[in-house]
């Protein structure tokens, strides 16, 4: 079958419907999708309503097309920054995504043992 779209294509959709899982998404030629928890964000995300809600309009990337019936997967995580325009049905922007920094627990890692230790010996020796 032939269809508008094609698989790295980023185009506008509007989210039709949520689950705690999951977003459903519709273009603007009827085709139907799905935009998995886990392709909105590269961090955990607790309630899919608070990044996206029904009637969003969100720019998305295609990462596979049912041959049989059309129905798309598609990722916002992977569309390039620059085209992440998007829009709440009341006209919030989405809030932006940022990758979790484990730096501050690495460096005080050393510490927090020592301070451990420290503790374990006292508690030993009294």
């Amino acid at each position: 079958m032939d269809y508008d779209y094609r698989v790295n294509d980023v185009i506008r959709v509007n989210v039709s419907d949520t689950k705690p899982y999951a977003a459903f998404i519709t273009t603007k030629n009827g085709q139907k999708g799905l935009l998995h928890i886990s392709e909105i964000s590269d961090n955990y995300i607790k309630d899919i309503e608070k990044i996206i809600e029904k009637g969003d309009e969100i720019n998305v990337i295609i990462l596979e097309i049912d041959e049989n019936d059309g129905f798309l997967r598609v990722s916002y995580k992977r569309v390039p920054e620059e085209q992440k325009f998007t829009t709440h049905l009341n006209n919030r922007k989405l809030p932006e995504t940022t990758t979790a920094d484990f730096r501050p627990l690495e460096d005080n890692l050393e510490k927090w043992i020592q301070n451990a230790v420290e503790k374990m010996e006292k508690v030993k020796n009294d």
